[in-house]
């Protein structure tokens, strides 16, 4: 059985993906396909995950996956730093990411810059559909663009088949291939991120604060450290952000639009008169930028900002 593992953020098509996946294996001859969801009444930008299971016999097995063949982070933000221990051993991970990773076990795909140049949006999805139907065994891209004529709407064949197209090109020029295995630093094999990820379990004012990514903490730690009495603001961005406000001091007149329209109270004065941003809270809502008649708050992806 194959078994993928999606990341993903609510909008950016993780479950599409994963159910075309699902199709376009099963249209294989002899193969079955098995493609379910998994996330909670959040917002658009919340993490959830997605799940595609491939065989040569019938998949009525609709549990979780802990251990994938392959792993897709639609978003490179998602990636943290125990990222290894979802995959099956000779597993690959794929990142939505422009940087140059030397690890085997990690391909960057720049998915965001080839669905923008491809569709004019951020719409990653169809992008690791096309590789996976590459790197996968026992799939095909002719299978990919049939799933696409079956199960999308007609006015999306076009572009999305192009998407495939241009992957297709990406391969060709040996853009899907992971790094040399003795490129690999020793840093890895010692279970550090590549990404750069945060620790897991943030610690702050003595108070241990777990997060998303960090999924061993008994539940009644985890309650005994989050759940305070209504007033406080303890939560933070539960990983919904995947833009940030940068506040640029030239040319700000301390109007205090932005701190008055911000909805979760995270702009405010420091000693010495200046306005800060507390990125602990910040959603990337966005609306501060709209309100500062000035320009002086510019929204930058999340990933570059850090």
């Amino acid at each position: 059985m194959i078994e993928v593992l999606w990341h993903g953020r609510g909008g950016q098509g993780a479950f599409t993906a994963a159910r075309l996946l699902g199709a376009a294996g099963s249209l294989e001859p002899g193969r079955y396909g098995l493609a379910f969801p998994s996330f909670g009444p959040e917002r658009r930008g919340a993490p959830m995950r997605a799940f595609t299971k491939l065989d040569t016999r019938p998949v009525g097995d609709r549990s979780a996956i802990a251990a994938a063949d392959f792993v897709v982070y639609l978003d490179e933000t998602l990636l943290g730093p125990e990222w290894r221990g979802e995959l099956k051993p000779g597993g690959l991970a794929l990142v939505n990411s422009t940087r140059a990773i030397e690890d085997p076990q990690l391909l960057a795909i720049d998915a965001s810059g080839i669905s923008r140049s491809v569709l004019g949006r951020d719409i990653p999805n169809t992008v690791f559909l096309a590789a996976l139907c590459l790197l996968a065994e026992g799939l095909s891209t002719q299978a990919a663009k049939e799933a696409i004529a079956q199960y999308m709407a007609p006015k999306l064949h076009e572009r999305n088949w192009a998407v495939v197209d241009a992957v297709e090109e990406l391969a060709a020029a040996g853009g899907l291939k992971p790094a040399d295995a003795g490129a690999h630093d020793a840093s890895a094999a010692a279970g550090s991120s590549p990404a750069g990820g945060e620790d897991p379990v943030q610690r702050r004012a003595g108070v241990l604060i777990p997060t998303l990514r960090h999924g061993e903490l008994d539940p009644a730690v985890y309650a005994r450290n989050t759940c305070w009495e209504a007033g406080y603001l303890v939560s933070r961005n539960a990983g919904w952000r995947t833009v940030r406000p940068v506040l640029s001091e030239e040319g700000c007149t301390s109007c205090l639009q932005c701190y008055m329209q911000c909805p979760d109270g995270t702009i405010f004065k420091t000693d010495d008169g200046r306005l800060a941003i507390d990125y602990e809270f910040c959603k990337g809502c966005g609306i501060c930028a709209k309100a500062c008649g000035f320009g002086c708050i510019q929204m930058q992806p999340e990933g570059g900002a850090r």
